[in-house]
């Protein structure tokens, strides 16, 4: 992994740790953190009886994060996937901030 790629991955360990409230460690690039965010919001419905949305707020708070953090616009980019890895998520940050560094 190249430094400024080895980077990204720490920052979003960083955030993804932090919002899942889980150590960093535990997140590795095959990660697949939808996955992870679905069993939790599904494990919290069972809990409560409710079927609320509010138990998938993980997903959009990381996406915040890591849009303000790498100021990228990349929300919708994963939308239509349902299961994404801490590598995607790396690659597309990457390609965005050589995109932008042409510009």
């Amino acid at each position: 992994m190249r430094r400024g790629t080895l980077d990204i991955y720490q920052i979003v360990r960083v955030i993804l740790a932090r919002n899942l409230e889980i150590d960093p460690d535990a997140i590795d690039l095959e990660f697949k953190f939808h996955h992870f965010i679905d069993r939790l919001a599904e494990h919290r419905q069972n809990q409560t009886g409710y079927k609320d949305l509010i138990y998938y707020l993980e997903a959009a708070n990381i996406y915040i994060d890591l849009s303000e953090t790498f100021q990228l616009d990349f929300f919708a980019d994963f939308t239509d996937l349902t299961c994404i890895t801490v590598a995607d998520l790396i690659l597309l940050i990457q390609s965005k901030l050589d995109n932008n560094s042409l510009v």
